[in-house]
């Protein structure tokens, strides 16, 4: 609680010297992690902080940001202190359970209290300091070749350990994967299941027009083929040493990941990708054009189409795009990727803060960026080979990993993995020793399973990963 007060409040101090109490107490990297990433919604993902931590970080959280601290929220931490309670074996287990309800209380108003002086006397010249990670999370603004340059986050959890590539879907930027980042820098077992862990080295990049990641010179040079070479670049330029264990990709992401395969299966050891195509579906142009549209005042898909977006001059033009069209996609594609019964179907529903979270961050996306993006999907076929002749189905890279949310598209997105996976493994099991490509779904996700499914989507690609580590 004291740890989660210092990272709101960006109280340095106050965290140097609490993180190692905290280790002393049992923290471990992942579960520092969550608590010192203020800028993720909770409550959290399960399987990395016990019931009881994330009710007490729900209330730290909500005391230190709101003040009043809502009945559903006090209640959950009184019925998790209650158990406590009795685990502690008390003989009067409402009035112990009370007791830690008012230490709880008193000890989050006392240390933003303390947090607050620290910062105002400078104490140890630490106020305009970030506060640490729990390891080690360095930024990058990498420049590429081609005029561009791609924000990027490496997460390093130990030195021996392998890396993974995780790549954005359109509409949103590198800290969509923040949910799923602590399972795979844990090296503590599973609080449900209790297995072991080994972590992962992590790269998160923002793609082309993305957070802030920028477009190279022409825009238009931005295609699926082209977010591959960049993880290519990133990797060379970032030292991160290939193969890597694998490179994981959603949506737009998941198109880069397959793309990957077929051109640099030497610099990685597998590819997952997540509710995507391998190539343009019929009648989607018109549906990317369409949207196109929307964010620049209700132009037609077939005017987008025959005349572009004349340098932003479109329609109602730039400034209504970036102050009010982006809203109005946002408002038209997180209900689409979330649809019901997914948990963040609604800004109501169980993970609603996830909802608006995605929202505001698909609001945010820069307008050329998301343009740029829409026209890299419009128009890729990675059946194709590409300008050195390697193909995608004949691609000799160890494993694959196609995972879908089963709501996503109504089911048409899995059907369409479902059939890459029967052609691409009628090519690929030609070859006794080469491992079948893998199709997973998981029930109750829509096309973002790693933020309304984060758990789930977890456990099913860390068993994939480990299932062939060294």
């Amino acid at each position: 609680m004291i740890l989660r007060v210092a990272a709101i409040n960006r109280a340095a101090f106050e965290w140097i010297q609490h993180e190692k109490v905290g280790r002393e107490d049992g923290l471990n990297n992942a579960q520092l992690y969550i608590v010192r990433d203020e800028g993720t919604p909770l409550p959290p993902a399960p399987g990395i902080l016990t019931q009881l931590q994330i009710s007490a970080l729900m209330f730290a959280d909500a005391s230190t940001r709101n003040v009043n601290v809502g009945d559903q929220i006090i209640n959950a931490l009184k019925k998790d202190l209650e158990v406590l309670a009795r685990q502690q074996n008390a003989e009067n287990i409402e009035e112990r359970t009370e007791d830690l309800l008012a230490e709880a209380v008193l000890v989050v108003a006392a240390y933003n209290m303390v947090s607050r002086f620290l910062i105002a006397v400078d104490v140890a010249g630490l106020s305009d300091e970030p506060i640490p990670w729990p390891i080690e999370r360095k930024e990058h603004l990498v420049s590429l070749p081609n005029s561009h340059t791609i924000h990027a986050i490496t997460i390093t959890a130990s030195p021996d350990a392998p890396w993974i590539v995780l790549a954005n879907s359109l509409l949103t930027n590198l800290h969509m994967w923040e949910f799923v980042i602590p399972h795979f820098i844990s090296d503590s077992p599973d609080t449900i299941t209790g297995k072991p862990r080994k972590p992962f080295n992590i790269l998160i990049h923002s793609q082309r027009g993305h957070g802030k990641s920028t477009l190279p010179v022409p825009p238009a040079d931005t295609t699926i083929p082209s977010l591959a070479s960049d993880i290519s670049h990133l990797l060379s330029i970032l030292n991160i040493p290939t193969p890597v264990h694998g490179i994981v990709g959603v949506s737009q992401g998941g198109a880069a990941s397959l793309a990957f395969a077929r051109s640099y299966p030497e610099l990685t050891r597998s590819v997952v990708a997540c509710d995507t195509s391998p190539r343009t579906a019929p009648g989607n142009k018109e549906a990317w054009a369409g949207r196109i549209g929307v964010v620049y005042g209700g132009v037609s898909a077939e005017e987008i189409l025959r005349e572009g977006i004349q340098g932003g001059e479109v329609g109602k033009g730039a400034d209504y795009a970036l102050k009010v069209g982006m809203g109005k996609l946002a408002d038209i594609t997180v209900p689409r990727w979330f649809p019901k019964p997914s948990k963040c179907a609604e800004k109501e529903s169980e993970r609603g803060e996830r909802h608006k979270w995605l929202a505001e961050m698909v609001e945010n996306t820069p307008v050329h960026g998301f343009v740029a993006g829409a026209g890299a999907l419009s128009d890729y076929d990675l059946y194709q080979s590409d300008e050195e002749c390697r193909n995608l189905l004949t691609s000799p890279i160890e494993r694959v990993l196609l995972l879908v949310g089963r709501l996503d598209g109504g089911g048409n997105i899995g059907q369409g993995l479902q059939h890459l996976r029967d052609e691409w493994n009628a090519v690929r099991c030609q070859n006794v020793n080469a491992k079948p490509v893998e199709y997973v779904e998981i029930p109750s996700a829509g096309h973002l399973p790693m933020i309304d499914e984060a758990e789930h989507f977890a456990e099913i690609l860390r068993n994939f990963l480990d299932s062939f580590r060294l």
